[in-house]
């Protein structure tokens, strides 16, 4: 990434910090939005910050990185909050997550980083194609024993739901059954889509990922590609194009093909009755700008929606993104007791959301919270537990 190009962007930043908090359903409730300034507190973790460092690694003032500016750039989840906040506050069009991936890519061209956890990554997908240091041959594990057909309809499960939430792929293959489509999956021939390493700025392997895996679909002449992960979907639709690739096949997230679905009476499902708020993956929503179908699909199955107060773009992060919860698992876990607090003030029975990542994050903190007695389920699990079979 040329971090160059962001130059003439910076100077729109005024330092008006708009970019921390957001107007709760606009009646002057500020809440924060930027999970490293409601955490850190000092201005260099607001977006406004990082926009100076970035200046300062362009114009060359900043000529050698410190471990404290290496935490400012790598404790940002990624999520996108400040660009919202910016874009509606100021109209200025500043590219703040691409800046933000484009200083690290400058400090790993530099030498000065990846951080060693995020080091572990790039070795680990470069040997094994995934990030997980696990065996490729175990990538389709979590299935049971069947033989696909030729389909052109292609679900990619992400290194998450194949190696860490099997139950999300799982659920997801489940109601691929129930609406009696052929599918098929591509086994150890699907590789990382390369996320990982955009987000720490590691770009070295992520062609070379993203031509396989865009090969490997279309040598068997799919379609359309399904996504359970949101960082997979993100990363298919928005990072392989800019990086020049282009590919025939239509790519859906599943909230979005399972909508379709049940819209085409392919589904029949049951009521559900319990409680539920839902999450917004940032990969999802601010980046992909998929809010609806989720709660449309909850509406689906008949369950009673509360909206958390911080929701759709305005949405707080669940902190595990950009490499955050391996290199800060403490500030990552914070951030989502921060989240499951406002959940639990609503006191749903269910916190839904769509991204294996945002699911493992929540899991880990709830444990080490007392009287929380919500479930934290996929919105394919609770599709897969309501339908009507």
């Amino acid at each position: 990434m040329d971090l160059a190009k962001y130059h003439s962007q910076l100077y729109h930043c005024m330092h008006c910090h708009l970019c921390f908090a957001a107007d709760w359903q606009k009646i002057d409730d500020w809440r924060p939005v930027c999970p490293t300034a409601a955490r850190f507190g000092f201005e260099a973790f607001y977006a406004s910050g990082r926009i100076e460092l970035a200046r300062a690694l362009i114009e060359g003032t900043l000529q050698q990185a410190t471990p404290r500016l290496l935490e400012i750039l790598y404790t940002c989840t990624g999520c996108g909050a400040c660009r919202e906040q910016c874009h509606e506050y100021s109209g200025f069009m500043i590219e703040h997550v691409e800046l933000f991936e484009a200083m690290k890519a400058y400090c790993v061209s530099k030498g000065w980083a990846p951080l060693p956890e995020h080091l572990k990554f790039a070795q680990s997908i470069e040997k094994y194609h995934n990030p997980y240091q696990e065996s490729p041959k175990n990538r389709s594990a979590w299935l049971s024993s069947e033989q696909f057909i030729e389909s052109p309809l292609i679900y990619f499960v992400g290194c998450t739901s194949s190696y860490r939430r099997q139950e999300i792929a799982q659920a997801t293959v489940r109601v691929l059954k129930a609406a009696k489509l052929p599918y098929t999956v591509l086994g150890d021939e699907e590789w990382c889509c390369g996320s990982p390493l955009i987000r720490t700025g590691q770009l070295e392997l992520v062609e070379e990922l993203a031509s396989h895996n865009i090969e490997a679909i279309e040598k068997i002449g799919a379609q359309k590609v399904i996504f359970s992960c949101a960082g997979c979907y993100r990363t298919f639709k928005h990072d392989y194009p800019k990086m020049g690739f282009k590919f025939s096949f239509k790519i859906q997230h599943t909230t979005q093909f399972f909508l379709d679905l049940v819209r085409q009476k392919k589904l029949k499902l049951k009521s559900n009755p319990e409680i539920v708020t839902y999450h917004d993956p940032c990969h999802l929503g601010r980046h992909a700008g998929i809010y609806q179908q989720p709660r449309k699909l909850l509406k689906k199955l008949q369950m009673s929606l509360k909206e958390l107060p911080r929701t759709l773009k305005d949405s707080f992060c669940c902190g595990a993104g950009s490499g955050v919860r391996a290199a800060y698992s403490d500030f990552a876990k914070w951030v989502a007791k921060t989240r499951l607090e406002e959940v639990q003030e609503l006191n749903p029975t269910i916190l839904a959301s769509a991204c294996p990542f945002c699911k493992s994050n929540f899991l880990e903190a709830l444990k080490e919270m007392s009287g929380a007695s919500f479930k934290i389920l996929d919105i394919s699990e609770l599709l897969a537990e309501g339908l009507n079979e």
